[in-house]
């Protein structure tokens, strides 16, 4: 009975002692852990607190303003540098707009512009070609009315019966300061409009290229030799391809006279042709 009883009180002391252990040990961690990590448990009392908040409680919380909510707790430094941040931005981006508007209307003006010039200088060419054709009508009208002029006060009569050179223009002499290559010799007589000259085609006041017969200007030639309008030079004088006749073969030149007794009076001579320049 007295062994019993001395094993029983053994064993209450080792649990005794067990407990007192765990006790300082847990009590050691909780120290720890508050050194720690501050605040972490009024945080957690103060969550706990908050858990079981009342209407009273709600009254109690402080209003916080605009700024505060957008920039946090700040001094007013750096409020101040916020602000000043965000006009900067707010303003290039205004100066952005600006500038895309300024570039859009700019492209618009440039567009309206070219419009407008383009149908300005189509307005401008068709009222210049209106203004040339309405010229180059009046330039045939008057050339008609001066040829009409012309053949009637170039038709003359300068002689009687079959010398009778009816039509033709007196013209003046143009002399050549210089001439190109020669042509060679060719034998050169005269004529005029009278019937011994021209036969059936006396009177007609027109030359084979339809010119009117000119003094010191008309000779008839062989065009495949001399084609009409050809210029050349005979015994330092311009005349111009402008008539043919049948015995006009080769090298053979005829030229033009107002009156038959003129054209008797050159009779037939051999002379080196030039072309003019």
């Amino acid at each position: 009975m007295k062994k019993s009883i001395n094993f029983k009180t053994i064993l209450g002391v080792i649990i005794l002692v067990i407990v007192s252990v765990m006790v300082v040990f847990l009590g050691y961690r909780v120290i720890i852990t508050s050194i720690e990590v501050p605040g972490k448990l009024s945080s957690i009392s103060a969550a706990a607190v908050n858990l079981n908040h009342n209407e009273t409680t709600l009254k109690q919380v402080k209003k916080v303003d605009y700024d505060t909510m957008k920039y946090g707790y700040m001094d007013g430094l750096m409020v101040a540098q916020m602000d000043e941040l965000d006009k900067v931005y707010e303003h290039e981006q205004m100066e952005d707009i600006r500038a895309v508007n300024d570039l859009t209307a700019m492209s618009e003006r440039t567009a309206d512009k070219i419009a407008y010039e383009k149908l300005k200088a189509e307005r401008e060419e068709k009222a210049r070609k209106a203004k040339l054709a309405a010229e180059q009508a009046e330039a045939a009208k008057r050339l008609q009315a001066q040829q009409a002029n012309l053949d009637n006060s170039a038709f003359v009569d300068t002689g009687s019966g079959d010398t009778a050179a009816k039509g033709g223009r007196k013209g003046a002499p143009v002399y050549a300061e210089s001439h190109g290559e020669s042509l060679g010799k060719f034998v050169v007589t005269a004529y005029c409009t009278c019937k011994i000259c021209c036969g059936i085609y006396s009177g007609h006041n027109r030359t084979a290229s339809g010119t009117v017969p000119t003094s010191n200007r008309t000779i008839a030639v062989d065009t495949d030799v001399i084609p009409f309008g050809t210029r050349v030079v005979i015994n330092g004088q311009v005349y111009v391809a402008e008539d043919r006749g049948s015995a006009i073969v080769g090298k053979r030149i005829d030229m033009f006279f107002m009156t038959h007794a003129e054209a008797t009076r050159w009779g037939k001579k051999t002379v080196e042709v030039f072309l003019a320049d």
